[in-house]
């Protein structure tokens, strides 16, 4: 009986180290991911969203937002506040400036 236990726990133990799978070896680096990329638009729109860059973090006022509109090659422009729906019909050549509660610059895209 003794024996049979025996047999029986060595092929259960068998049949469980045939079910691990071998470990993925992933190796360790300190490599960063890339930065993000901005998106510019194509085609027929002339708004060049990446000239806006310059202005993140700065209060909006009305003389830096003609200054934006001017450096992106945009037709118009509007600020929007941050998480605000905007209107469903959006123009390519518009430069859209989204500003936080405090009035600066979060971000910035044509449309």
């Amino acid at each position: 009986m003794r024996g049979v236990m025996t047999a029986a726990l060595c092929a259960a133990s068998l049949f469980v180290a045939g079910c691990q799978t071998k470990p993925q070896f992933r190796p360790l680096t300190s490599e960063a991911p890339p930065p993000p990329v901005f998106v510019t638009v194509t085609g027929d729109a002339d708004c060049q969203v990446n000239q806006a860059r310059y202005a993140l973090g700065r209060a909006i006022d009305a003389p830096l937002l003609e200054q934006m509109r001017n450096r992106t090659g945009s037709k118009s422009a509007r600020t929007s506040a941050a998480g605000v729906p905007l209107p469903a019909p959006a123009d390519p050549g518009r430069l859209t400036i989204d500003v936080d509660p405090q009035g600066r610059i979060i971000g910035a895209r044509c449309g």
